[in-house]
């Protein structure tokens, strides 16, 4: 990662993660990273800014404001999403003396119609997903990823990227439809969502409870009557889900599958692999 100082932009150093290969040698073509960023205590607005690639903007602190050529002033404040792409001029930044804390990430495929097609992205439309440093732990995994400068894992970072967009359009979708009141069953659904933002990061049970206020005993009662899976259970459940998918349709290693999705040791993956769904990657694979 990149690190110096702007004074224009931010009085704190700004960091930066960026495509260091070739795109042709990547072996996912309709999806690739080109940047990933973030400014603390960022100061400076931008005014009339015109993309070469689509980006989201997040922002983790402070408020401001959002526009898109000559359309309406919207207000930004810490939680929420919103997108930049080629084509439109964009004009947004903080609106008070101390600046906001904004992460990005940049990005260009056709990957992107499907998404436009599908309603998972809303050009224009400010997200509000809410504080989660979930969001954040995911732009700073596909950052890691990208400071590596190895094509296998500019790969990895598009399809964390794939799945940081699909969460936040779930996410939107399921605040639209909730109700006023949050019955039990709505907290659990809200939790098995969390659950889910894990599958490519490793799996931390704590720090889940905590981050949700309430007790282990509490959370492992709600997975285990929700799903019938015991807790880790059904977080290994998701991630071999995962794997089948990757193993289907892209040509990437077993090790990196496993890499990818949490477990540092690749015969723990395989022993959980077999376990869930009775063979081993290597027989399911060419099985199918």
């Amino acid at each position: 990662m990149v690190i110096f100082l702007n004074p224009t932009v931010s009085p704190l150093p700004i960091r930066m993660s960026y495509l260091k290969v070739d795109r042709s040698i990547l072996k996912l073509k309709n999806l690739t990273v080109r940047m990933v960023g973030h400014l603390p205590g960022r100061t400076s607005k931008k005014r009339g800014v015109l993309y070469d690639y689509w980006s989201c903007t997040y922002i983790a602190q402070g408020e401001g404001t959002y526009q898109f050529d000559n359309g309406p002033v919207q207000t930004v404040k810490a939680g929420c999403l919103f997108w930049e792409w080629p084509g439109s001029s964009f004009h947004f930044g903080p609106s008070c003396k101390e600046g906001w804390d904004e992460y990005y990430i940049s990005f260009e495929g056709e990957r992107i119609n499907e998404w436009l097609d599908n309603g998972i992205i809303a050009p224009g439309k400010i997200m509000d997903l809410g504080l989660d440093d979930a969001w954040i732990r995911k732009i700073a995994a596909i950052g890691d990823y990208m400071d590596s400068g190895l094509p296998e894992n500019a790969d990895k970072a598009a399809m964390l990227l794939e799945s940081f967009v699909y969460d936040v359009g779930y996410r939107m979708d399921s605040r639209a439809s909730a109700v006023m009141h949050d019955t039990k069953s709505e907290f659990a659904a809200r939790l098995l969502e969390d659950i889910s933002t894990y599958i490519y990061q490793t799996w931390d049970e704590r720090e889940f409870w905590e981050r949700h206020h309430i007790s282990r005993s509490t959370l492992r009662r709600i997975i285990r009557e929700y799903t019938g899976y015991p807790l880790n259970e059904y977080v290994h459940f998701l991630k071999i889900s995962e794997a089948k998918k990757l193993l289907l349709h892209t040509p990437l290693q077993i090790k990196q599958i496993a890499n990818m999705l949490g477990y540092s040791e690749v015969t723990f993956f395989a022993q959980v692999f077999k376990k869930t769904a009775g063979m081993t990657a290597k027989q399911f694979r060419q099985k199918s």
